[in-house]
């Protein structure tokens, strides 16, 4: 469950406005009033009016949204000021726009400065949630850190293989047998191998990273002596392959992750999922009223669902 919506998402949502910047509430989160003008200030204006099921998503942004805010600061009294959001929205706008002004780069989106500058306070929020909540993440595993690694080095390193793919055990020895006899591996592929894009082709897959393949044949692919027959036949979901590596190219160490940067994807990987699933209980703990003129509140999926006329 994701609470919030990437800026290049929702904006694509935009239609039309309507701007009568009224003080009717729409809805209300924990009797707090969301007012028609607070919707309302989110997306450009072009005409009087905009499409009901737009609308429905602006505002079930803005409860969201509301949730978020008032249940940060309660709980872990969680505070934004203005500067900080200001800072968020020249981040966001400075790494978005294309040499736009800060004027184009809204209005070309259909949005507004106010629905940037809600989207900041949202972005740090959630980080800052996400801090609170790490410490409560337990630390990744050796385990875990060690495949995280593994999988790292596979996608840098670049291979050529070869590979000679059975159903069976039974079937990948007799593959064994007959290379150790002699016969030639891009033969047998060709008559025995069950992979009906590299069969044809003598066994021989695309070279590329390893990290493209399953994580049995990627492990081995990484490990595998250069120029000969693996020693060990690889069994994945697809079956029993043998294998033959006929190059490889090593990733340049410094180009590899540190265990460090890896715990820290993993912590905040894991923060981020703590996150999503306190906010899946806010959404069916709050009390949240549309009026029925602007759409139904629904937490399964989490929007606003329009009014039917």
């Amino acid at each position: 469950m994701k609470k919030l919506l990437s800026l290049a998402a929702a904006a694509a949502l935009v239609l039309a406005a309507c701007g009568s910047g009224s003080t009717t509430s729409v809805a209300t989160v924990d009797g707090e009033d969301i007012t028609l003008s607070q919707v309302e200030a989110l997306f450009v204006s072009e005409d009087s009016t905009i499409p009901k099921e737009q609308f429905a998503r602006f505002l079930a942004f803005q409860i969201q949204w509301d949730i978020i805010e008032n249940a940060a600061a309660e709980q872990y009294g969680i505070e934004i000021t203005d500067g900080e959001v200001d800072a968020e929205a020249d981040r966001i706008y400075e790494a978005q726009a294309n040499g736009e002004s800060r004027e184009e780069f809204t209005s070309s989106r259909g949005f507004t400065e106010q629905f940037l500058r809600s989207f900041a306070l949202q972005s740090l929020l959630d980080a800052a949630i996400g801090a609170e909540l790490s410490a409560e993440a337990a630390p990744p595993s050796q385990e875990t850190i060690d495949a995280e690694m593994a999988v790292a080095v596979a996608s840098l390193t670049d291979v050529c293989v070869s590979h000679i793919l059975v159903p069976t055990a039974e079937e990948s020895q007799d593959v064994v047998d007959r290379l150790d006899a002699g016969e030639d591996f891009g033969e047998i592929a060709a008559e025995v191998s069950q992979d009906p894009g590299s069969g044809a082709e003598g066994g021989v897959l695309p070279c590329g990273s390893a990290g493209q393949y399953v994580p049995e044949f990627r492990d081995a692919a990484v490990v595998a002596p250069v120029g000969e027959v693996y020693s060990e036949v690889v069994e994945s979901q697809f079956g029993f392959h043998v294998m033959m590596v006929t190059d490889r190219t090593e990733p340049d160490p410094e180009e590899l992750p540190t265990e460090a940067s890896v715990i820290e994807r993993l912590t905040t990987a894991a923060a981020g999922d703590l996150v999503n699933i306190w906010f899946g209980d806010l959404v069916v703990t709050a009390v949240v009223v549309v009026d029925e003129d602007y759409g139904t509140w629904t937490t399964d999926p989490i929007g606003v669902t329009p009014p039917a006329a």
